[in-house]
């Protein structure tokens, strides 16, 4: 063997061992959020911006939901919790295919995800939903596609 092949084998040899490193640390990480997963928790994934995505996994309890939905009321009144305006991005896989879109009101119990397009979901669908709201930061949400509209579609959060 030339000296070139050798610096050639090591250094290939360095690029596997960093490459198996992180994909151990990665799947780490994903077996603990799996472990402790409860349905009182959520586990978020929170990726950088940037090239390297650094995937750290965080866990956020759910707040206590509102009252009950009163008897008696008609229209949006009826809600059983309120709805929050909310204009931030929402990644999504529906069908395995990822899609980001922006949502318009955010609930307790579901979001609203506007689309040019709504007509390739299809109402019943089960989505993995990743967003981030300013009260309690990133969320992974899995959610059932209850309605769509021209606009849109409703998705109600499920466990």
């Amino acid at each position: 063997m030339t000296p070139l092949n050798i610096i050639f084998s090591l250094i290939i040899l360095l690029i596997s061992g960093f490459l198996c490193v992180q994909l151990l640390k990665l799947y780490k990480r994903f077996k603990l959020a799996s472990d402790n997963a409860t349905a009182t928790n959520i586990y978020v994934i929170k990726c950088n911006d940037g090239v390297d995505e650094d995937i750290c996994l965080e866990t956020m309890t759910i707040a206590e939901p509102p009252l009950p939905r009163p008897e008696g009321l008609k229209g949006m009144e009826r809600r059983r919790y309120p709805r929050n305006e909310f204009h931030n991005f929402v990644d999504f896989i529906n069908k395995g295919a990822l899609y980001k879109e922006k949502a318009r009101d955010l609930s307790y119990s579901g979001i609203f995800i506007q689309s040019k397009t709504p007509e390739k979901y299809k109402k019943n669908d089960v989505i993995v939903m990743t967003f981030e709201t300013d009260e309690s930061g990133p969320q992974r949400r899995k959610g059932r596609i209850v309605r769509t509209t021209h606009t849109g579609i409703g998705v109600n959060f499920v466990c």
